[in-house]
């Protein structure tokens, strides 16, 4: 029998997700929502490629394994990929998770849910279409896997383009990440499957879009990021944020 725990306070943590985890308490997690590292590969020239591709991640320093500004972990294949998972089902009141993943690692996060006996749904953030090459398809998709078990029913609410698969927003132009991700996908996310009070976890804070976007309604956050830049940005970004709820 599960003693569910209550998180009556939104924390961030300043340290590695595995250091935290581990000391969280079990079964007080609604949904975890999370931008985990995707997976590069590293050339000679010591700049990033993505996976299976020529292509280089981008000519900024924030991508250049050298340069004082890089912040992406490399390697986040599917031995880190099962690491991580397997720290959060004891945390959760019910397994409810949504990752934002490359497609190179979907088979991995649906393997390791096929293992453990979870449903998974995959669904899609659609982005404006930007033509590199013509010789392939663009690359104007990014995935959302979750991964969960029954009992984790969406809510049932008036606006019905919630419940879309394939989320419409536009790319955040002035990013304080270099993967940041528009706040209201997570916004949809935590609504369908919270109510006000619910803890939401992000053991990969990032800039703090998750907390952001759960601070603004209601709910109480968990957020782990072990960078001292992205850290310092995210405790900015949710300082400045007030809740939907006292607006009124």
């Amino acid at each position: 029998m599960k003693y569910y725990n209550k998180i009556e306070e939104s924390a961030l943590y300043h340290a590695e997700n595995s250091d935290v985890l581990c000391n969280l308490p079990a079964y007080s997690f609604k949904v975890m929502v999370t931008d985990p590292p995707y997976n590069f590969t590293k050339s000679k020239s010591r700049k990033m490629y993505k996976e299976g591709s020529k292509k280089l991640m981008a000519k900024s320093g924030l991508y250049d394994y050298d340069s004082d500004l890089c912040r992406i972990k490399v390697q986040f294949g599917e031995n880190e990929i099962n690491e991580f998972l397997n720290q959060i089902p004891r945390l959760m009141i019910k397994m409810n998770a949504f990752i934002f993943c490359a497609e190179a690692q979907l088979a991995h996060y649906i393997s390791w849910a096929e293992r453990k006996g979870y449903k998974f749904a995959i669904l899609v953030w659609e982005k404006p279409v930007n033509i590199i090459s013509k010789k392939r398809f663009c690359q104007n998709v990014e995935f959302i896997i979750r991964i969960y078990e029954e009992g984790t029913a969406l809510n049932n609410l008036q606006d019905n383009e919630l419940y879309n698969r394939v989320f419409h927003s536009r790319v955040v132009t002035k990013k304080q990440h270099p993967t940041q991700k528009p706040v209201d996908i997570f916004e949809s996310i935590i609504r369908l499957t919270t109510d006000e009070g619910d803890a939401v976890l992000d053991p990969f804070l990032g800039s703090g879009t998750t907390a952001v976007a759960a601070k603004r309604l209601g709910r109480v956050y968990v957020g782990i990021e072990k960078d001292d830049t992205f850290f310092d940005v995210a405790e900015k970004r949710i300082a400045n944020i007030t809740c939907e709820n006292n607006l009124f």
